[in-house]
């Protein structure tokens, strides 16, 4: 890539609380795994400390992976009781009691389910990262397809982990609404990411300069494989970006 991509800083508001509802805790922890942080991983009654990575959160568990060091893995699936942390640029989550439902893998990759906890104490002052697309790879088709009765591809603008922004060229009234699921979508950038997924136009509005509709579209259930080729692509332009 001879360019970096842009990173758009969206700032929230100073959050510190608990958050007892599945809804809330589900929302923090996607925003620890869009921020791409860190989790501190700590087993009762042991003073070694590991790393791991959220890799995707369900309505009932997330999934955990990229334990350092590796013996971790070990002391996970013994322990009785551990706890999850994790704190970045103006974000700090804590996971008291965390309990391990199930190990798995994928193409010898392991990951663990853990279950959703009840209470999280979380503080939040920034949301995802968002990349914009180069002008360079965008003119060469980097797009969402919302499949439906009939398909309907927008260019997409920026990406998180997360999600998209993408642009639609659709006549008005819209034919789309708030929180609209999509069972299918595909995310295709040239010669650097192809994936499929779920998603949820989270927004829309219409931009008056070019009579088009921009949407935030959330990327919700997506299999493990294609989990990581977005959570690969966002880390490789979050280095470029860095570097630049």
């Amino acid at each position: 890539m001879s360019k970096p991509l842009s990173v758009l800083a969206t700032p929230a508001a100073p959050d510190s609380r608990y958050l007892d509802t599945a809804q809330d805790v589900i929302r923090c922890l996607k925003q620890v795994r869009d921020q791409r942080l860190d989790l501190d991983l700590r087993v009762d009654g042991s003073a070694q400390r590991y790393r791991c990575k959220i890799l995707d959160v369900s309505e009932r568990d997330f999934l955990i992976e990229d334990i350092f060091p590796r013996d971790g893995i070990t002391a996970l699936r013994a322990a009785k009781k551990f706890s999850l942390s994790a704190r970045g640029a103006g974000s700090y989550m804590y996971i008291e009691s965390a309990k391990l439902l199930k190990g798995d893998e994928e193409r010898g990759i392991p990951y663990f389910h853990i279950g959703l906890p009840k209470k999280v104490l979380s503080q939040q002052r920034r949301r995802d990262a968002r990349f914009m697309i180069p002008l360079r790879v965008s003119a060469a088709g980097a797009s969402i397809t919302m499949f439906e009765k009939d398909s309907t591809s927008g260019s997409i603008i920026d990406i998180s982990a997360g999600g998209c922004r993408a642009e639609f060229s659709l006549p008005a009234p819209w034919p789309v609404k708030s929180d609209e699921h999509f069972k299918s979508c595909a995310i295709t950038i040239p010669n650097l990411l192809e994936i499929h997924s779920e998603g949820v136009v989270r927004h829309f509005h219409e931009n008056k300069h070019n009579k088009t509709l921009v949407c935030g579209i959330e990327l919700t259930k997506m299999n493990v494989t294609d989990r990581r080729r977005l959570e690969h692509f966002i880390q490789t332009i979050a280095k470029n970006s860095e570097s630049s």
